[in-house]
């Protein structure tokens, strides 16, 4: 039986996690506000995944599937602040903060885990990989369009 494997890194729709705050604070927290990965939106997941369904040539392959720029979650909430068009004020969490907020809803193991990447990332997983231009014939979708398609979410 033929495969391929998709690798997303950071998913874009992970900002939903700030669209209670943002709705009635205008506020967005996260940790390392200055680290970039290079996050992804889940429509270009869906595109390359239906590719790899409908098209030949993807028996075999592994797709590492990022977006097209390194993006912080200062930079993050910026952008959807510019999607509502008003400002969004960014709060930097401590280590310590974040690891509490997310024991909430994830295991303590994938909560380290998390922190690790998202604070130290390293050269692989901060790499632009040219995956989704490559199967797709464009480059992929930045947050910018990600948080304005998705704006009602945080009005």
């Amino acid at each position: 039986m033929d495969w391929t494997i998709l690798r997303p890194g950071g998913f874009a729709s992970n900002a939903f996690a700030w669209a209670e705050t943002i709705r009635t604070e205008r506020t967005a927290a996260a940790p390392f506000g200055d680290t970039g990965l290079p996050w992804i939106d889940p429509a270009d997941i869906g595109e390359v995944a239906a590719a790899a369904l409908r098209e030949d040539g993807h028996a075999g392959q592994v797709y590492e599937l990022t977006g097209p720029a390194l993006s912080t979650p200062r930079q993050r909430a910026e952008a959807i602040g510019d999607a509502l068009g008003e400002p969004i004020r960014f709060i930097e969490q401590t280590r310590d903060q974040a690891r509490a907020q997310m024991l909430q809803f994830m295991p303590k193991p994938v909560v380290e885990t998390t922190l690790d990447i998202i604070g130290n990332p390293t050269p692989a997983e901060q790499r632009i990989s040219p995956d989704v231009e490559q199967v797709l014939g464009r480059t992929p979708r930045t947050f910018a369009g990600w948080a304005l398609r998705n704006i009602a979410a945080f009005r």
